[in-house]
């Protein structure tokens, strides 16, 4: 039988996977708001900091696994490894990745400050600064930057220029806790009046 944390966890996973239909060639842009915005809200349901690196790990892992299976392509076809071995490698870099919302989702809970925007601000920040540090340490892969999926028709997309792909991620990691905070609290609002 499955526990509550291991479906969390599978949910946490399916998030991230569900996420990489947000960039080309399906340019579904707005999937990434809900997607992140589930995350927060894992996060916020989360009992203690190692719980939420749990839970971003399993984002992250499902999120690169879809996200950058081109590797085992390389790997295998282009650099004629073993297809076992093919998919061990992947695998295991796709868990190395998987490591910087690990760090989001454990540091969002050591420090989350009382509900509020102080709290959307700083997911935002945290997911913004695991972006950024994945671009630059250990792998220096800064592929599947949330801001990258924010190209025109986003609204978002128009602040590229002056913000960066960094600042995009923060605007978007931020938009996707804002909305499911709004909707969450809407939910209850309904609930009470009904």
């Amino acid at each position: 039988m499955i526990s509550p944390a291991q479906r969390t966890l599978a949910l946490a996973l399916l998030l991230g996977a569900l996420s990489v239909v947000a960039y080309a060639p399906f340019d579904l842009f707005p999937l990434l708001w809900v997607t992140l915005g589930g995350l927060f809200l894992l996060f916020e349901r989360a009992d203690g900091a190692w719980a939420g690196a749990r839970l971003g790990a399993a984002f992250g892992l499902g999120f690169f696994l879809a996200g950058v299976s081109w590797v085992y392509v390389s790997l295998h076809t282009f650099g004629g490894m073993a297809p076992p071995l093919a998919a061990l490698a992947t695998f295991l870099f796709c868990a190395l990745l998987s490591l910087y919302p690990a760090l989001a989702g454990f540091f969002y809970l050591h420090l989350s400050p009382p509900p509020g925007w102080r709290r959307i601000g700083l997911f935002a920040a945290l997911w913004m600064l695991g972006e950024w540090l994945r671009g630059w340490i250990l792998t220096g892969f800064p592929w599947l930057a949330t801001g990258y999926a924010q190209t025109p028709p986003s609204p978002l997309a128009g602040y590229t220029p002056v913000l960066g792909v960094y600042g995009v991620s923060l605007l978007t990691a931020f938009l996707a806790a804002l909305l499911a905070t709004l909707t969450v609290e809407f939910v209850h609002r309904r609930h009470r009046q009904s």
